[in-house]
């Protein structure tokens, strides 16, 4: 294989989020709100901030004060200043240290670097890059595609070629890495190359195609390096 630039998915690829820890955060922002008079429940809570992550990763939101002001407004509490800076010192205690990298990401990522170029492409919300620097990545990627920054979700072809623009190399010699299917088709309509790592329970996420047969697959991260 001719492949000078490998493309790779972040969330549920490259790092994960420990649950138990996520779920800690969860219940303090409830305890949180309810101080200010929010009295539905969890589940409210938690589809609202589902909702609003998803269309923060399109860019509708600049930054996580605005994400936290719509937040707020949409459960009926007021969108207070101290309030917001109470939730974002919250998810900055709380949950930012509950994302945890896979075994091996560093050292499978310092091999690579070494031979090819790197992009990071991931759909993630307003703010993740500053998870993704406490993470220690971005030492390692040429460049770092965020779906909020440019407005753009994969599996949208228009993500790839951008990448593909940034990191000046022909969509035939870059392969693409992710947990999620869908992903890989993006990835395959405009001629890269699809590596399918199956970490995550996401793998079938929006898949148009669930029979889809990647070019590479394997079970960990940490394997790549060996099909390369």
């Amino acid at each position: 294989m001719n492949i000078k630039g490998i493309m790779i998915d972040y969330g549920d690829t490259l790092a994960y989020t420990d649950e138990a820890a996520n779920e800690v955060h969860g219940k303090k922002v409830l305890s949180i709100l309810r101080k200010h008079g929010y009295v539905s429940g969890s589940e409210h809570v938690n589809s609202t901030f589902a909702a609003l992550y998803r269309s923060s990763s399109t860019g509708e939101m600049k930054d996580l004060r605005e994400f936290y002001s719509i937040f707020l407004r949409k459960l009926n509490v007021p969108e207070e200043k101290a309030l917001i800076n109470q939730l974002i010192e919250t998810r900055n205690r709380l949950y930012v240290p509950a994302v945890k990298l896979y075994d091996g990401v560093i050292p499978t990522l310092s091999t690579l670097q070494k031979k090819y170029a790197l992009a990071l492409v991931s759909n993630c919300a307003a703010g993740t890059i500053d998870i993704i620097e406490s993470l220690g990545l971005t030492e390692f990627f040429d460049q770092i595609v965020l779906s909020y920054e440019i407005g753009i979700r994969k599996p949208d072809r228009r993500i790839y070629l951008e990448t593909l623009r940034r990191i000046q190399l022909p969509a035939d010699e870059c392969v693409f890495v992710a947990d999620e299917i869908s992903d890989l088709e993006g990835a395959r309509s405009v001629g890269i190359k699809t590596m399918l790592v199956h970490q995550g329970s996401n793998t079938l996420s929006e898949a148009k195609n669930p029979d889809f047969k990647p070019d590479f697959e394997c079970d960990h991260i940490s394997q790549i390096t060996k099909y390369l």
